[in-house]
């Protein structure tokens, strides 16, 4: 396999995140020389439903989440994220997590959480590989998202196209990727491991804390959150 291709769901339900796990795993076990994740047709992903998250089924689908996150960071293959459309939340950290971050300039960027009390707690160290950490605050606490400019200007976008262009822009960096030893990114992987290992574990327990808490669940509930 040379290149390995998954598609995002809009939602990362269930069935979302075990198919990008399975679909990461077969890349690695295949030794695919690129790993593509990308949406359909003008979007890539909302991020998680949290109103489908009950109080039973609360830490199984995090800790699938953050599973899938853990492997797509210590995947040993070169990563790339193709956006047309929204990235917001846990769809945004999926995209932050891939090695090159290809987007469309009609995407859009954002991390609603605050608007529901919750923070980006998972999808952290994806996102602070490419924010500091006062750039993290700022997108958190102004609750709007960005476009394909803002950013990339801020270095979540590594790479710009028009949307008649993307799939030429897909073309030409996957020929650049292939280019990567394996074994070289086999390293990489390997430096931030065990840190990776803690913070992912540190987010889980804090998103799975928050889900718990009554105002937070009717936030999620309410009708009269919007998004920009």
């Amino acid at each position: 396999m040379t290149v390995a291709t998954i598609t995002i769901g809009e939602r990362l339900d269930e069935a979302c995140v075990t198919t990008l796990l399975r679909g990461i795993e077969a890349a690695v076990a295949e030794r695919a020389r690129v790993l593509v994740i990308e949406g359909v047709a003008d979007r890539f992903c909302l991020g998680m439903d949290f109103a489908t998250i009950d109080e039973i089924s609360r830490l199984d689908r995090l800790a699938g989440f953050a599973g899938m996150m853990h492997a797509l960071l210590v995947a040993p293959i070169p990563t790339l994220a193709v956006i047309d459309g929204p990235a917001l939340g846990g769809g945004l950290g999926v995209a932050a997590a891939c090695d090159v971050v290809l987007a469309s300039d009609r995407a859009r960027f954002g991390l609603p959480e605050a608007l529901y009390g919750l923070a980006p707690a998972i999808i952290r160290p994806a996102l602070l590989g490419r924010l500091s950490a006062q750039q993290l605050r700022m997108l958190v606490v102004t609750c709007h998202s960005r476009s394909a400019d803002e950013a990339m200007r801020l270095g979540l976008v590594d790479q710009l196209a028009t949307v008649d262009g993307l799939a030429a822009a897909r073309a030409h960096t996957i020929r650049q990727l292939r280019r990567a030893s394996l074994e070289t990114v086999a390293a990489l992987r390997r430096w931030d491991a065990a840190e990776l290992q803690r913070a992912l574990a540190a987010g889980l327990e804090e998103t799975a804390a928050a889900l718990a808490r009554p105002a937070v669940r009717a936030a999620i509930a309410s009708e009269d959150v919007t998004w920009v």
